[in-house]
């Protein structure tokens, strides 16, 4: 390998201004186009490409600053896209493949392999629902499982490891071989087990007590259930087994005798894993998945080579291609000298192969990045395997780069990291010497309050979301007290938009924002549900109605919105009464303005049809007199531009875009409410989303968060040691279905699967994962750090941070006293015991004015005009010419077809060349246009015909066919192909094909009709060339007669 330089770069440290420092040094020793530099995200890349000119600037390098917009600069997949480009035509691809955007793939992924998943779906349907996949879920417990994901992440999963869908048979061969190593010896006979399952459920349910206890009323619902089920026939599901084991009463008050049979029910139900049929169907479901992945991904990449698409892997893989082809590889290295990886820590293995290959080929590689900040896992990322290639390729530690001074954070702050972060960094492999913080740029002078804060939330979890709220106000309220720091060093007051809350998940985002909003504070988060909105839902009823006169439903919903009390009925009374059409259209004040729209809707595409809607004035005026304009109107405005998106995803993928199909597209993607346009609005996102951005307060939440390891997910394995410098080689999938729903817990399986090896090293790799992820959200801070636990329970997420066998390693403050203990240092903090006052706040409405709107919107015509639709003036025929006789047609179906064929035959033919080459021609094309019963010869001679006259009228001449014309019309664009357009010598002629077959006396009428086409295209020859078209022609091949037209009276 050539120069390799690995910087390790901790959070704030500096690291993307050491890049641009370090590009702008390379621009002295080579051009601009030969430097290729990526990093994790398009906002972080657009940063560094205009920092780097800046920088350039900044030096008097005006050229090398333009010179570096050429540069391969930008996301993994922007430089893979440029690379791929280039070599598109050697890799026998179009340079001009269109690109699925991150946000399609899962959707057009889906409908590619529509058919695959379909193949298996009853089998997996039949496992899932034995396997709980179907059980209800209380709310907050996250998503339902569901096969049919699972089968889209073991395809991920193997194309960002390099695995063919040939290859996965083994990975489903090897999940089964290691899962069921963790089950008991099967028993004999699972028949056995059914008997005596169903037989101690039949006695718990004949002895269950008239009257049962509070303890043991879930278990009697439990059991009665399960009796059902097998009394009708059915099998219990695993779940159902599982749940089972954990039925229980209150013996004093339900009975001895109930409470033996539930001895007995206990001990059969908990031999479930034992019985072979789980097995079985483990085994069943595990080969089903793979298949269905393997077919799926089979099916999802025929659907894209067909279309002409790739996605971002695919540019990946090929890139990955083009760099293991010698010739290839050679004219890249051409090409590119220098390299820079930021964000290095966060690749996936497909990713590493690309970069550790080229890195082979250039000049010097540089690879920066921040493994204490790896908390990708969950997308692909192999922490284990980026840590390897980063400590292997840098050689030894001390020769390479380490910013470790902070220029974010409060001295006192990265003091506290160090404190929090440096032993647990170093028993993960992570030696301080490299990876704690060595200086701070930034002191604690001109700061009252200390740069951390514990505040104790009491209660219940929503009562803590209450607390939380309440504290911040009382913050706000102090802000004088909380000064920050701005870029020029100068202090001031805390403003909202200066506090971030960072949340395990987004259950607990939509928590927070629900009791932020309730505090009055304004908030800044993502929320579910856009389409399920009022203002929406108004907007697309009023859509639906464009597109379908008919649907009296879509004007029932806009006479309910319309209805100035939403209690009221008027709109039912409305819809029920005798001429319910009429009572509703009289509740609706845009009717007419709707059906204005529909007379033009087949000009509409769907995003147009939105726009459209939302410029009637007495809908936004309406929609305003709700209140909360300015949320309303961002939420209409990401309508907006999810329909854009919506018709970009049909463009990429090559299917119509219809309304109906938006309405569909909003269903299944769920959109999000956009965040709060506001400046000065809280942050509030998961600690995933924070990676890269700071704030000048940050509150951590969810600190009792239990590590979890990622057992019963896909996840992609390696089998022996792991290889840097060929990170796809023996790589492999693995997943164990769980089959308990939301049971199982403590069961045999759940035992031996988490004391296995794997489950060791899986938990092992979440402890890793989530002590990263609490660094990464802590160093976001930069004046202030606020801990928000919950007041009782472990607070299991820092504990994470304590050495095998020793004591707390973060010792909270107690409520005397203002010491956080971390270690053997103390840390002063505000500490806080913060509870809901118990009474409903509600925010207070900004006032709402309404713009008095008195005139529909104009009405313009669209941009692109077509001659055919060209209208007005008076014309007649001024002379005739006869060509000939009429040309046989008896036997032709379609005349539509053969007037098309004629077109191309007399546009494409020369009666100079060979006859028989142009017979051979003028019938491959009627072949082509499948028209049958009329002879190639026929054909040549209607273009002989119209040859021979257009040289007789015009010797000097020349004409060209098909010309493509774009002139200004007024406000349009006259857009269309002239059939022939002949130089006369002196100025223009336009002569125009029309195949009209009828009677001898239409033929005059049928000619003048076309004449406002021709002269607009006349018009637009002459503004185009300054010369004039001083004739117009109809040419009738089928008849044989042309007609020159012109102006009547002339």
């Amino acid at each position: 390998m050539s120069r390799l330089t690995t910087i390790t770069a901790a959070a704030g440290a500096g690291k993307t201004t050491r890049i641009v420092n370090d590009i702008a040094d390379e621009v002295l020793v080579r051009t601009p186009e030969q430097i290729l530099a990526t990093t994790f995200t398009i906002k972080a890349a657009d940063e560094l490409v205009e920092r780097a000119r800046a920088k350039l600037f900044e030096q008097g390098k005006a050229d090398a600053a333009a010179q570096l917009l050429g540069a391969r600069l930008g996301t993994v997949n922007a430089v893979c896209s440029q690379i791929v480009n280039e070599f598109s035509i050697d890799l026998g691809r179009s340079p001009s493949t269109n690109v699925i955007g991150e946000s399609n793939m899962s959707l057009l992924f889906s409908v590619a392999a529509d058919t695959a998943i379909a193949a298996r779906a009853e089998i997996l349907n039949e496992l899932a629902d034995h396997f709980g996949y179907n059980d209800p879920r209380a709310p907050g417990t996250g998503e339902s499982p569901d096969w049919r994901r699972t089968v889209r992440s073991i395809a991920t999963l193997a194309r960002a490891n390099g695995i063919e869908a040939g290859q996965l048979a083994s990975s489903a061969q090897r999940s089964i071989k290691t899962f069921l190593a963790c089950f008991p010896p099967p028993a004999e006979d699972g028949v056995d087990l059914d008997a005596a399952l169903a037989s101690a459920l039949n006695d718990a349910f004949d002895m269950r007590p008239a009257v049962v206890s509070s303890t043991g009323a879930d278990s009697v619902e439990t059991i009665r259930a399960a009796h059902e089920r097998i009394l009708r026939g059915e099998m219990l599901s695993w779940s159902t087994w599982a749940r089972l084991t954990k039925v229980k009463c209150a013996p004093t008050k339900d009975g001895q005798p109930y409470n033996q049979a539930l001895t007995r029910l206990i001990a059969a139900a908990g031999r479930h894993s034992e019985h072979p049929r789980l097995r079985t169907e483990c085994e069943q479901f595990i080969i089903e998945t793979f298949d269905c992945a393997a077919e799926a991904l089979t099916a999802y990449q025929d659907w894209k080579a067909e279309r002409g698409l790739l996605d971002f892997t695919d540019q990946e893989a090929l890139a990955l291609e083009i760099l293991k082809t010698p010739h290839l590889a050679a004219r890249l290295k051409e090409r590119v000298s220098r390299v820079f990886v930021d964000e290095f820590q966060d690749l996936s293995p497909l990713q590493l192969a690309v970069f550790t290959l080229l890195g082979e080929l250039v000049d010097e590689s540089t690879w920066v990045g921040d493994p204490k900040q790896a908390i990708y896992g969950f997308r692909g990322a192999d922490t284990e395997l980026t840590q390897a290639a980063f400590l292997g390729a840098g050689g030894k530690p001390e020769d390479n780069p380490v910013l470790s001074k902070s220029w974010r954070s409060r001295k006192t702050l990265v003091d506290l990291f160090n404190a929090m972060f440096t032993p647990v960094f170093e028993r993960m492999g992570l030696p301080a010497a490299q990876h704690a913080f060595s200086d701070a740029a930034r002191s604690d002078a001109g700061f009252d309050k200390s740069s951390a804060g514990w505040w104790w939330l009491i209660g219940k979890v929503d009562e803590q979301a209450q607390a939380l709220a309440e504290g911040i106000r009382q913050c706000l309220a102090e802000a004088d007290d909380w000064l920050v720091e701005d870029d020029k060093r100068n202090h001031r007051a805390i403003r909202p938009g200066d506090i971030a809350i960072l949340c395990r998940s987004n259950t607990d985002v939509g928590r927070f924002a629900l009791a932020l909003s309730r505090a009055g504070l304004p908030v800044a988060v993502e929320r579910s549900g856009l389409a399920r909105t009022p203002h929406v839902e108004f907007v697309l009823a009023a859509c639906r109605r464009v597109a379908d006169a008919t649907d009296r439903l879509s004007l029932a919903e806009l006479a309910r919105f319309f209805a100035d009390d939403s209690g009221s009925d008027a709109w039912l009374q409305a819809a029920t009464s005798h001429d319910a059409d009429a009572a509703l259209r009289a509740a609706v004040p845009i009717s007419d303005a709707l059906d204005r729209l529909a007379a033009q809707l087949l000009s509409f595409t769907p995003s147009e049809l939105v726009v459209a809607v939302l410029a009637l004035p007495a809908l936004l005026s309406h929609i305003e007199s709700w209140g909360d304009t300015a949320m309303r109107f961002d939420d209409l405005e990401a309508l907006r531009g999810f329909s854009r998106a919506y018709e970009e995803k049909c463009a990429a993928s090559g299917s119509p875009a219809t309304l109906q199909g938006l309405l569909l597209a909003l269903d299944g993607a769920e959109p999000k409410r956009p965040p709060s346009l506001a400046s000065d609005a809280i942050q509030l996102m998961t600690y995933h989303g924070s990676k890269g951005l700071e704030w000048p307060m940050t509150i951590l939440t969810g600190l009792a968060w239990e590590s979890k390891a990622r057992l019963f997910e896909p996840v992609a394995e390696t089998t022996g040691e792991l290889d840097w410098r060929n990170p796809l080689a023996e790589r492999w999938i693995r997943f164990w279905p769980w089959p308990y729903g939301q049971s199982g817990k403590g069961s045999t399986i759940d035992v031996e699967v988490a004391n296995s090896e794997t489950g060791r090293r899986a938990l092992q790799r979440a402890v890793e994962e989530d002590t990263r992820l609490l660094y990464v959200g802590a160093t976001r801070a930069r004046d202030y750090l606020i801990f928000a636990p919950p007041a009782k329970g472990p607070l299991n997420w820092l504990s994470l941070l304590n050495a095998p066998e020793a004591a707390a390693h973060v010792v909270p403050p107690q409520s005397d006293d203002n010491q956080l203990g971390v270690g053997n240092e103390n840390f002063t903090v505000d500490i806080r015991a913060l509870a809901t006052s118990g009474v409903a706040t509600e925010r207070d409405r900004p006032p709402t004015f309404i713009r008095t709107r008195t005139t529909e919107p104009q009405v313009r015509p669209p941009l692109f005009l077509k001659p055919s639709e060209v209208k007005g003036g008076s014309w007649r025929v001024v002379e005739r010419v006869d060509l000939g006789g009429r040309l046989p047609i008896d036997g032709i179906a379609d005349i539509t077809a053969l007037g098309e064929a004629l077109h191309s035959v007399i546009g494409y033919d020369d009666p100079d060349r060979d006859r028989e080459q142009r017979l051979a021609d003028a019938l491959s094309i009627l072949t082509r246009w499948d028209v049958t019963g009329f002879k190639a010869d026929d054909a040549l001679i209607a273009s002989d015909r119209l040859a021979t006259w257009r040289r007789g009228r015009w010797p000097v001449g020349s004409s060209i066919a098909e010309v493509p014309v774009t002139a200004p019309a007024a406000d349009q664009l006259l857009k269309g192909r002239i059939d022939m357009l002949v130089e006369t010598g002196i100025d223009f002629a336009i002569i125009d094909h029309k195949s009209f077959p009828g009677r001898f006396e239409l033929w005059e009428e049928r000619a003048v009709g076309h004449a406002p086409q021709l002269a607009a295209y006349a018009g637009a020859v002459e503004s185009i060339t300054g010369r004039r078209c001083s004739e117009l022609w109809i040419h009738m091949p089928i008849v044989g007669a042309l007609f020159r037209l012109g102006p009547d009276g002339k």
